[in-house]
């Protein structure tokens, strides 16, 4: 796989402008969902379900929005590895496969979510209280990401290491800060859900997932778009 081939780094190039778009979006939505559904640990499950069977717009968006990150990132992936591929290529492949794996479990996981919220919601409220706490268990158990260690700290490595080949092929220095800026608040995210710290979470959905990851990925995209010259129209 060549990078440079035009076509490819065009197709490379939209996949990425995919990606940063459904990060944005995702955002979006989480901020337009009711406060109760917004991942807030005092928030009682079945205030939670309540609230969003009455309300579901924005949160079935959001993990759609998810659903797109994860399969615009399995197109985004492999282009953009084989455009930093000289550098080193047993980084750009071992990391490219370990974020090939986190995309996939992203959309995976996001798309067993909207299946299971779709089919709870129209009966959670006339449900009994049985069926209720069944779902308060089963609800725990659709997103299976364990502390964001796929999701996360696999895409948040993959775009570190991309970031660090492509200012050794001649990238922009600021491109390489903006990656290790990125790949690290994902990093973040994977160390506040195994230490249950919010503020690590806020760092890493606010920040990186609506700030700099979309940045990340666009100018990744413009990048491919020069037919993966990472160098043509750098400043350093």
């Amino acid at each position: 796989m060549d990078a440079r081939d035009p076509r490819l780094a065009r197709t490379g190039a939209l996949a990425a402008f995919g990606v940063a778009a459904s990060y944005l979006a995702s955002g979006v939505c989480a901020v337009l969902m009711p406060p109760e559904l917004q991942g807030r640990p005092e928030i009682a499950a079945h205030v939670f379900w309540s609230v969003l069977s009455r309300d579901p717009a924005a949160h079935l968006a959001f993990h759609a929005a998810w659903v797109a990150a994860g399969l615009f990132g399995l197109a985004a992936v492999p282009v953009l590895s084989a455009a930093v591929w000289r550098a080193h290529p047993g980084a750009a492949l071992w990391s490219g496969a370990a974020a090939w794996l986190g995309f996939a479990v992203l959309a995976r996981s996001h798309l067993m979510e909207l299946a299971f919220d779709r089919k709870i919601i129209p009966l959670y409220e006339r449900a009994t209280p049985a069926f209720q706490e069944a779902v308060h268990v089963a609800a725990g158990l659709a997103l299976d990401v364990p502390d964001g260690l796929l999701t996360y700290g696999l895409v948040g490595a993959w775009i570190a290491v991309v970031s660090a080949l492509a200012r050794r092929a001649g990238a922009p220095r600021a491109f390489a800060l903006l990656g290790f800026a990125a790949g690290g608040a994902l990093l973040a995210g994977c160390a506040g859900y195994a230490l249950r710290q919010r503020p690590l979470l806020v760092l890493s959905v606010g920040a990186g997932g609506f700030a700099l990851v979309p940045a990340w990925f666009v100018w990744a995209g413009l990048r491919l778009r020069a037919s993966g010259d990472w160098r043509r129209g750098a400043g350093s």
